[in-house]
């Protein structure tokens, strides 16, 4: 509306220009509707640049997720550093037990993520998103057509993992891959596989844990 409102105001300081003889009643006509038009302009200006008018509204959404590699007895969350700092990550997971296709989340400049432990045997993509929306129909009336409404002020994106899952950058997912392929014929490692996969049939969310734990301490004594 206030678009609207600007134009016709426009239209109506020209006419006030042209048209009104008395030179009183010409400059207070002109000077109100160009004061309404910088009114409007600065409205504009500040609903678009600061979001008058609006408000921040939160909403929190939670899926759950599955491994990107589901023939595992344990599940894994991989990712991948992407940027200069290191901060930023790649997440790669599926969002169906049924998912052939793993899901790349790509971050953004308004995104956060974060890795949080959790207890069970479930992982969970939990997302807070924050968003811009018009404080009452008033302000939606009146700047609604700028479009920004629900706009994006930032989001956080935090990764449930429960002691069931592995969470590993690719770097380490290939550095685990590597140790474990010059294990595979030593006899302790075989016969650990094999009580693994044992307990997993009657067991396996402590089949699973136990894994994680395995990994977890090859890595870390494996630099």
């Amino acid at each position: 509306m206030i678009i609207f409102i600007l134009f016709i105001f426009v239209i109506l300081a020209f006419v006030s220009l042209m048209m009104i003889q008395d030179m009183r009643k010409r400059i207070i006509a002109v000077a109100v509707s160009f004061l309404i038009v910088i009114t409007s302009v600065v409205l504009i200006i500040a609903n678009m640049h600061d979001h008058f008018g609006m408000k921040v509204q939160t909403t929190t959404t939670k899926q759950q997720i599955y491994s990107v590699q589901g023939q595992n007895i344990y599940g894994v969350l991989s990712y991948q550093q992407v940027g200069t700092s290191g901060k930023e990550k790649v997440f790669i997971y599926r969002d169906t037990s049924t998912s052939t296709t793993p899901t790349v989340a790509k971050p953004d400049l308004k995104t956060k993520t974060a890795i949080q432990n959790v207890q069970g045997n479930q992982a969970f993509k939990v997302t807070t998103s924050k968003n811009y929306v018009y404080r009452n129909g008033f302000y939606k009336f009146m700047f609604a057509i700028s479009g920004n409404n629900h706009d994006l002020k930032s989001r956080q994106v935090t990764y449930q993992v429960p002691p069931t899952w592995l969470a590993l950058s690719s770097q380490d997912g290939e550095r685990l891959k590597s140790i474990v392929s010059g294990m595979t014929n030593q006899a302790d490692f075989i016969q650990w596989f094999q009580q693994v996969k044992s307990q997993s049939q009657t067991d396996p969310d402590g089949a699973a844990q136990t894994a994680v734990s395995y990994y977890q301490n090859l890595l870390a004594n494996n630099h």
